[in-house]
């Protein structure tokens, strides 16, 4: 009888660990981690500033050298027009010019709130970049990389620094 529950016992456990693994392979297989590429993308797109909101939107429309579509200050949206690959910002690494295809807009969305007891102000940018193969097939929408937000939350970064020391010399 011994013999029979030690068997059954074993086949027990060894069925419980088939599950076991069973049950987390599986789960592994939906479970959609974003690639590296798309969680940079997703860092780069936000920045809290501790400065007011309206010196940050100053601090935005400085850095900013695009045509602007619209803008309001009270909802806290700035879009560009759509810029030419060929026109806008090339990173420092590529050496030849994007497709004359390539176009692309900057979303800049505003929202003011206090941060660790401190005044802040989030910027979020959208980069919506797009390719157009042709003249009769829509635009197929692409992948930021992220460097020219980056550049663009320094250069915000850098000019209310700026801003301040000048307010403390007067």
């Amino acid at each position: 009888m011994s013999h029979t529950v030690r068997s059954l016992s074993k086949k027990i456990l060894v069925l419980l660990v088939i599950l076991t693994g069973c049950t987390l392979f599986g789960c592994s297989l939906f479970d959609k981690k974003p690639s590296a590429h798309q969680r940079m993308g997703q860092i780069n797109k936000q920045k809290v500033f501790y400065a007011s909101y309206d010196a940050v939107w100053r601090a935005a429309h400085a850095v900013l050298k695009y045509p602007i579509a619209q803008e309001n200050q009270d909802t806290g949206v700035i879009e560009t027009e759509y810029i030419k690959g060929l026109d806008g910002w090339l990173p420092p690494n590529e050496q030849r010019p994007p497709s004359s295809g390539i176009r692309y807009k900057l979303i800049m969305t505003f929202a003011k709130g206090t941060t660790q007891g401190r005044e802040s102000t989030r910027v979020t940018i959208d980069k919506r970049m797009e390719i157009l193969r042709d003249f009769f097939s829509e635009p197929e929408p692409m992948e930021s990389d992220g460097l020219e937000e980056k550049i663009i939350f320094y250069r915000i970064e850098r000019e209310l620094v700026i801003n301040e020391a000048l307010k403390r010399a007067n």
